[in-house]
């Protein structure tokens, strides 16, 4: 029998297949898996797609329906929505361990709305829903995703519109992790008081205002190659690790959001032609990103000269008192490497540092100043702690020697300083 012609959960085909059928998987001999208790016998259809565990009713009169109480239910976009439906209305309401939807950008909201809902009142622990296509633009829209689910430990959605002003997952009180990839967020605010772990990955934030986060439990946060306004990071204490690299094809886009076009590094360039600068000056004087990363252990920070977000956080001098292992790219050196003299200066306990350069083609900018001339506008002490100071880079860079001089200028010591032709992060 091959899968397609696996039958349909309810049909009677699998009793006909059934019928006369022993109860041993051969006449006469020994059923060893069948003689195994029902809790590990589960594990076996556990680990299958939903069609395939269904198919296993007619191994054995004893499988008939073992599939009804597995704990997971995984289904793939070939799928139809009637065999998800029909699978639900027939499986037994057992707590679920896991619910993975792959599903077409055809399937219609309605129906996955109401898969979520069957998940969460099965007290589902760990929920996917991905939207896949040819096409990233394309996306499901859910004009509702609030859960109310009391399990739920990791959610993990991709490619789907959040119409909702407000993402609120307060409903879901022992959430640890949210994984968002390729999603259309209009929330002005995000909410979760146990998230452990954020991650918005290629997301659009659409909504003409900053979004806030609000997730004051977060050890972990990555916020990476998004579109739109950076979000706004409210107070995180618990903060371990975080990684934030801001919008690399900004020079492509009609609108590019949080960066200067006359390089105005602080913001404010006067310019009314500098729509990033203009919605800036119009938006209030809040800190977008410094308060919710000082509590940060370990930080990276990736962007482009022109982006100008965090550096006019700078005026707010926030102390990065518990950090230890910091990454920052090209950006830090504009301005007479104000970025770099300013995280030296703030980060009192800091113990490595490294500083990639040409991770971004374009927008590239001379540092300030010359080799030997360079000099501090202010003398300030560095971390006692600061024993690892690393340069990666091109090979053959012209800026190493430069870079080396700013950071001796700056009180680095030069026999912690160390150059590497290697980039990790570099694009093709």
């Amino acid at each position: 029998m091959s899968l397609a012609q696996c039958p349909t959960p309810g049909s009677s085909d699998a009793g006909h297949l059934l019928d006369g059928m022993p109860d041993s998987a051969a006449a006469g001999g020994e059923d060893r898996i069948g003689a195994l208790p029902d809790d590990i016998l589960l594990l076996v259809p556990s680990f299958l797609p939903s069609r395939e565990s269904v198919c296993t009713c007619v191994l054995a009169r004893r499988w008939r329906n073992l599939w009804k109480s597995v704990p997971t239910v995984l289904v793939y976009e070939e799928e139809e929505a009637s065999f998800v439906t029909s699978l639900l209305l027939l499986r037994d309401r057992v707590p679920l361990r896991e619910f993975v939807c792959i599903s077409s950008p055809d399937e219609t909201p309605q129906d996955v709305e109401m898969w979520l809902r069957y998940a969460a009142s099965c007290h589902v622990r760990v929920l996917q829903v991905e939207v896949r296509s040819y096409d990233t633009t394309e996306r499901l829209r859910l004009p509702n995703m609030t859960l109310v689910c009391q399990q739920l430990t990791s959610l993990y959605i991709s490619s789907l519109e959040l119409k909702e002003r407000t993402l609120d997952l307060s409903s879901c009180p022992v959430l640890k992790k949210l994984e968002m990839t390729n999603c259309e967020i209009y929330a002005q605010k995000i909410v979760c008081q146990s998230l452990r772990h954020l991650v918005t990955y290629m997301c659009i934030f659409v909504s003409d205002v900053r979004t806030r986060i609000s997730c004051p439990s977060l050890a972990a946060l990555e916020l990476a190659e998004n579109v739109g306004l950076t979000p706004l990071l409210e107070s995180m204490p618990l903060l371990v690790t975080a990684f934030v690299e801001f919008d690399a094809d900004w020079y492509e886009r009609e609108y590019p959001y949080d960066h200067c076009l006359n390089s105005g590094y602080y913001g404010g360039c006067g310019d009314w032609d500098c729509l990033a600068c203009c919605h800036i000056n119009s938006e209030g004087d809040d800190c977008v990103l410094l308060d919710g990363l000082c509590g940060a252990t370990s930080l990276t920070l990736i962007s482009t000269p022109k982006m100008i977000i965090c550096t006019r956080d700078f005026k707010w001098r926030r102390i990065f008192s518990n950090l230890k292992t910091l990454y920052l790219s090209e950006w830090c050196l504009a301005a007479d490497s104000g970025g770099l003299v300013y995280f030296l200066q703030h980060s009192p306990i800091l113990e490595k540092l490294t500083v990639g350069l040409s991770f971004f083609k374009y927008g590239r900018q001379p540092i300030g100043g010359k080799d030997e001339s360079y000099k501090p506008r202010k003398q300030f002490l560095i971390s006692k702690n600061l024993k690892e100071v690393e340069i990666k880079h091109r090979r053959n860079d012209e800026k190493i020697h430069q870079i080396v001089m700013i950071l001796v200028s700056l009180g680095v010591p030069p026999e912690h300083i160390k150059c590497s032709d290697c980039f990790s992060f570099e694009r093709e």
